[in-house]
């Protein structure tokens, strides 16, 4: 069924092309940047994430929605995570724990709380798992927050398949 609203027509969305239909339509909602972190006691491990939302502000939840992933793979493990919200310098990073390019030299951390964060992004968010929710082909992992620190800065986004920058209205 075809519907209008106002001058805008929406069509139905066939099960071929959803998938790649609703990647292009959410592409238009932009996202801040963030480095979802691990460890283990030998590994770090992080991956670049925009699927994240702070749940709760009593109790302090933030989830992370992860796909099959390494991160996914180890949560079970280690039972917290650490989020660092990029600033908008920050891209290279970005695309380093997204698989897309390499930083040259050894990355840092900076270590609180036993959790690893990228240093000199906007926030730190340290969360201890307390429930997960599968969700069609992702789990919702849910974190009490246990760490929080943050600064002023301009964030780094992710828009239509692309790294971006602010631009605030006047």
């Amino acid at each position: 069924m075809t519907g209008t609203l106002g001058m805008a027509a929406f069509t139905p969305v066939h099960r071929a092309t959803a998938p790649r239909r609703l990647r292009n339509a959410m592409g238009r909602f932009a996202t801040g940047v963030t480095v979802v972190t691990t460890t283990d006691g030998q590994t770090v491990h992080g991956m670049t994430a925009n699927g994240v939302l702070s749940v709760s502000l009593d109790p302090p939840l933030v989830l992370v929605s992860l796909g099959r992933c390494r991160m996914a793979e180890m949560l079970p493990r280690t039972g917290r995570y650490g989020i660092s919200v990029l600033h908008e310098r920050q891209a290279p990073i970005a695309a380093h724990f997204a698989g897309q390019a390499r930083v040259e030299g050894p990355l840092e951390f900076e270590w609180r709380a036993g959790l690893p964060f990228v240093p000199d992004g906007l926030a730190q968010v340290g969360c201890r798992v307390v429930d997960v929710h599968p969700a069609g082909d992702h789990r919702l992992w849910v974190g009490r927050v246990e760490h929080l620190d943050h600064r002023d800065g301009p964030p780094l986004l992710f828009y239509t398949g692309r790294f971006a920058g602010l631009r605030p209205h006047d």
